[in-house]
């Protein structure tokens, strides 16, 4: 078995190496993107280094301070960290599917018993961010008890902490293998990822929505004056009967309270309170890695679904022509649209920022302000303004990679009489009004919702939104044609993602194309007073920008045209 398992690490091995090395008729830029994307979690893992030192450092003070009997605040606090790492471990799979079990149905034609092929995919999960965070906390724990004189409670620690590991690869492989098992089905799949990306924002701001107290609820000053109905609105809201009983089931079976009650129960010399917790935790282990072990064979056994094929339709789609556009670039324009109605992570740029924008209409309907950290939100306008900036940058899984999503899609446009400028014209229209639907929707509802303000920012504020996308536009055709990314549009993480630079990139090269409209408004409205002149200023700009955008998309073109064909070769 372990001769095996020996095998599979090489092997995975040699699949980094050569997809570092392999070349192909690539050049020197693509080879580099392919090493930045592939060596890119191997930097990360060096940069947890000093973060694994500490911890371990944190922990063996924490066991140490736990056998001397003195204060446990180190104790406390890494044991917030190792709730947390069992939290990721169920939802962290979702977010980054690494453990992915590619072509293990060809591995079952070896003579290879699945039980290994198991501790394989399961051993996966040892290099999970969540298990490498928790390994030193856990492991040093016991080392500072024995430094402290407490062998008897280090043993028993140590045995915990072991269980402790065993669970938390149990989860990740448990929530791995269930999420490729329902994406067997392409279209429960494709509601899957759907559901996910467009929900995760709200389920983020579903505490402060239920725990916050409501502003503009608190109505009149009561006559006892206002320093008491000062006092009523700042006091906090009663935690809910829900929340507290789920705290307690939580602390009574999450594995890193059971590593908790057996590590402290020792430490005290109670016995009796560390042999239940430590056999619940061990069990616990053995039953997450039964139910994977089951859910493996059932992955295993079941072939892959697709989608019923729908009846072939005679007549082609409606085509529509968009104004100031040949032919064929509404046609490109009209295709990446439709790419996006038909794909989970499309449908998801259309819905998800205005999932989070009606979120936060309801805690400005409640409290009258959003807090945001450093941006607080207290007007239509400046929610208004905030809805449309998410909305441009929701763009950008699809902008910053726009010409390899097409797939074998592009090699057919390449091979195309469709030259490089309406290819681009096209393609910037689509990303354009991809964006542009949710904006102007999330702009009627904030004037509709919260009516107040200058009306003359009002009118400002789609040529500013205008003129943003018209100078990121550029950029992003660049960074699409420098680091094309194969992806797959219907997957529920980062495989949807376009390259990690790109990304990085054209975030900011859209904060930067909007600098000037938020200096035209600074200076108008803050420093000169006359938010009349708004709309006009924004309106020329928004001229200038169509100028430079026209300007640049021929550099863009030259580039295109000298790189078309790494391009094409990444996304057939």
């Amino acid at each position: 078995m372990f001769r095996i398992l020996r095998a599979f690490a090489w092997m995975r091995w040699r699949v980094l190496l050569n997809s570092v090395e392999r070349t192909g008729a690539r050049d020197t830029l693509e080879r580099l993107s392919l090493a930045v994307e592939q060596i890119g979690p191997l930097i990360a893992l060096a940069l947890l280094a000093p973060s694994v030192v500490g911890l371990a450092g944190l922990g063996g003070y924490a066991g140490y301070g736990l056998a001397m009997g003195g204060p446990v605040m180190t104790f406390e606090a890494l044991r917030f960290l190792l709730f947390a790492a069992c939290g990721f471990a169920v939802v962290g799979p979702l977010l980054l599917p690494s453990m992915e079990p590619t072509a293990l149905v060809r591995l079952l034609l070896l003579p290879i018993p699945r039980r290994t092929l198991y501790a394989a995919q399961t051993a996966g999960g040892l290099s999970e961010p969540w298990v490498i965070i928790s390994l030193p906390i856990v492991l040093s724990i016991p080392v500072g008890l024995a430094i402290g004189g407490a062998w008897l409670a280090a043993t028993v620690s140590l045995l915990a902490a072991l269980a402790l590991v065993l669970c938390l690869v149990g989860l990740s492989t448990l929530s791995t293998l269930l999420l490729h098992l329902v994406v067997r089905d392409r279209r429960r799949g494709e509601l899957l990822a759907l559901l996910f990306i467009v929900l995760v924002p709200a389920i983020a701001l579903m505490p402060g929505l239920v725990m916050s107290s409501p502003g503009r609820a608190a109505g009149p000053e009561s006559p006892a004056g206002p320093a008491k109905t000062e006092h009523r609105r700042r006091s906090p809201t009663p935690t809910p009967a829900w929340v507290a009983r789920t705290a307690g089931v939580a602390r009574a079976l999450v594995p890193s309270e059971l590593f908790v009650r057996v590590t402290r129960s020792s430490a005290r010399h109670e016995a009796d309170g560390a042999v239940v917790p430590l056999f619940v935790l061990g069990t616990s282990g053995a039953v997450l890695h039964a139910l994977g072990m089951l859910t493996f064979a059932r992955l295993l056994g079941s072939p892959s679904a697709g989608a019923p094929r729908r009846p072939a339709s005679r007549a082609g789609p409606a085509s529509v022509r968009l104004p100031f556009l040949s032919r064929a670039s509404a046609a490109v324009a009209q295709a990446q649209l439709r790419l996006v109605i038909r794909t989970p992570r499309g449908r998801s740029i259309l819905l998800s920022p205005f999932v989070v924008f009606v979120l936060f209409a309801i805690v400005m309907q409640r409290q009258g302000r959003m807090e945001l950290g450093v941006l607080d939100l207290t007007s239509g306008l400046n929610l208004a303004t905030f809805g449309a900036a998410v909305c441009l940058l929701a763009v950008l899984p699809f902008a910053m990679n726009q010409f390899a999503i097409d797939r074998s899609g592009l090699t057919l446009a390449l091979l195309s009489p469709l030259a490089t400028r309406e290819l681009l014209a096209g393609k910037a229209v689509g990303n354009g009004l991809i964006a542009a639907g949710p904006a102007i929707l999330v702009v009627l509802v904030a004037f509709v919702l919260f009516p107040g303000g200058s009306p003359a920012l009002w009118l400002s504020l789609p040529p500013a939104i205008v003129a943003t996308y018209l100078l990121a536009a550029p950029g992003a055709a660049t960074l699409s044609t420098l680091f094309p990314r194969t992806v797959d549009l219907n997957s529920v993480g980062r495989g949807s993602n376009p390259h990690g630079v790109a990304n990085l990139l054209g975030l900011l090269v859209f904060l930067t194309a909007g600098l000037p409209s938020v200096l035209i408004v600074v200076v108008t409205a803050g420093l000169v007073h006359l938010p009349s002149l708004t709309p006009i200023l924004m309106l020329a700009w928004c001229g200038v920008a169509l100028f430079l955008s026209r300007l640049l998309f021929k550099g863009v073109a030259v580039l295109f045209d000298k790189r078309r064909e790494n391009v094409g070769m990444v996304a057939s």
